[in-house]
């Protein structure tokens, strides 16, 4: 049987089940489909370095942390999968069964290299309008933390930290997170170069 898809535009959260199951991961934002890269070793590490420094913050707070691959569900986003996803008490996002409704408090995303425009872009704009409290842009392969902070509906950048950095999150109450901390685990890698 012929698989249809569906019109530019038109992509729905119902449509992501007619996909073949091959391990792919997808984001459907403003009804484009998104193919979500496979992470590399950075990519990876920092996600893992940044759960466990957030982790006795949240349990602190009171709050939920997660990470991808979880959907988040609010207008615009059906879904997108944040790398990590911050709800705190009171927070106007809901998990359920199939991920969250709702904007999250802070969202975290690890810039993918392959793609660095859908994450200071496309989805910097979605999350503010959105209503997400707080954006980090976290980027291994420069070591440096945009620090984003909604005003009114859009983002606006509190601080781009780099070096000997240290990241102070209003959201979180003030929790601080020092740069050397977070990229700690990151590598230099040579290229790889075929032969």
């Amino acid at each position: 049987m012929a698989q249809t898809r569906p019109a530019p535009g038109a992509w729905t959260y119902e449509d992501l089940f007619s996909l073949p199951d091959d391990g792919r991961r997808y984001e459907i934002i403003e009804g484009e489909l998104y193919e979500m890269p496979s992470a590399n070793w950075n990519h990876g590490v920092t996600i893992s370095t940044l759960m466990r420094l957030l982790a006795p913050i949240i349990e602190e707070l009171g709050g939920e942390l997660v990470t991808a691959p979880v959907d988040v569900f609010f207008p615009g986003a059906n879904p997108v999968i944040p790398d990590i996803i911050v709800l705190l008490p009171g927070s106007a996002a809901v998990p359920v069964l199939r991920g969250v409704e709702g904007p999250p408090d802070l969202l975290i995303e690890v810039i993918s290299p392959s793609n660095p425009g859908h994450d200071r872009l496309t989805k910097r704009a979605l999350y503010a309008r959105a209503g997400v409290r707080e954006y980090w842009l976290v980027d291994p392969s420069t070591r440096t933390i945009e620090l984003l902070a909604l005003g009114r509906d859009a983002f606006h950048t509190l601080e781009t930290l780099s070096g000997d950095g240290v990241l102070i999150s209003p959201v979180l109450g003030g929790a601080v997170f020092p740069l050397a901390a977070v990229f700690a685990r990151v590598r230099d890698f040579e290229e790889a170069t075929e032969a």
